[in-house]
């Protein structure tokens, strides 16, 4: 079985770091997770560190600045370096504290530990960076609900690899290869709190750049090149209504609790109706025979877009 080794960045994530380490400390183990601390004062997110560090997961309180977190790039790829010359495990995977591992199958997704760890087994040896290829969102409002996020890429990379990770680990690169690999793992993003929870998660995230409750002062600060946090501080400008909507065009995916793989979809004149595979594959044979990252993947990347039937 691959061992995997996990670091993530977080500041007061409370209630989402609870569910971030009792989710990847079942797959990969405490021992195998290390929580870069960017000074949180909230008590139950302290109070939470403090219990997972008696377990063996390592907690570092020292980077501990606004700027640490906005370029935390440089910290997770010398982390990865460390790790690299100090334990043998087979891949590192760098993380958002609102991100949970899951992987497309055959049949739908799932996040099961058995399915999780055989698609890591199956990338052994790569020595390219590997890639997630589609992110899934949650649909505010809707619990266990996701949308599909084209073109927005996550990483990760085997051991012995790492190149450079960037701030937001969608591009980490190998420095034996620089190409990439998609794999069958996606991310399940549990982002979209209730409306007013989002916004002050964003402005803790901002803390230190920017008044985050002066319109004007935000769409300032996105006139600067290269501004630190801009896609939290763009998302501030999100009004309520627009917060509710923002999936209304797209396909949706609904995904079960723990290890089934069954799953509904809906969309825009898509009535909402169970995910099912092999009705897919045999009206689109071009599907069966070249994209190999699963069905339902395919579907909501592309299928829906192009306006495949679900059956032939």
């Amino acid at each position: 079985m691959a061992i995997v080794r996990v670091v993530m960045m977080q500041r007061d994530e409370g209630t989402a770091l609870a569910r971030w380490i009792t989710h990847y400390a079942w797959l990969f183990g405490f021992e195998n997770l290390t929580i870069l601390d960017n000074g949180s004062v909230d008590p139950q997110t302290i109070s939470i560190l403090e219990a997972v560090e008696k377990q063996g997961v390592t907690v570092r309180r020292d980077l501990n600045q606004p700027h640490d977190f906005h370029r935390k790039g440089g910290h997770l790829t010398r982390i990865i370096q460390e790790w690299d010359q100090n334990y043998e495990y087979d891949f590192a995977l760098p993380v958002d504290c609102d991100e949970l591992l899951a992987v497309f199958t055959h049949e739908g997704i799932t996040l099961d530990k058995t399915a999780i760890h055989d698609a890591f087994d199956a990338l052994k040896g790569t020595d390219c960076a590997l890639r997630i290829d589609t992110s899934l969102f949650n649909v505010p409002g809707r619990p266990g609900w996701y949308a599909p996020v084209r073109h927005f890429h996550k990483g990760f990379v085997s051991a012995k690899t790492i190149s450079i990770c960037d701030d937001g680990q969608h591009e980490p690169r190998s420095a034996i290869r620089d190409e990439f690999k998609s794999t069958v793992f996606t991310y399940l993003h549990d982002h979209h709190l209730p409306y007013a929870a989002w916004r002050d998660r964003l402005k803790n995230k901002v803390t230190g750049l920017v008044d985050a409750d002066d319109e004007a002062a935000l769409r300032a600060y996105l006139t600067k090149p290269h501004a630190e946090g801009a896609h939290a501080v763009q998302a501030l400008l999100v009004t309520a209504e627009e917060y509710t909507h923002l999936y209304d065009d797209s396909v949706r995916v609904f995904i079960g609790i723990g290890s089934t793989e069954l799953a509904f979809i809906e969309g825009p004149g898509l009535a909402t109706t169970l995910w099912n595979s092999e009705a897919y594959l045999a009206a689109h044979r071009d599907v069966r025979r070249h994209y190999t990252i699963g069905p339902l993947q395919h579907y909501l990347r592309d299928g829906f877009r192009e306006k495949r039937a679900l059956t032939a």
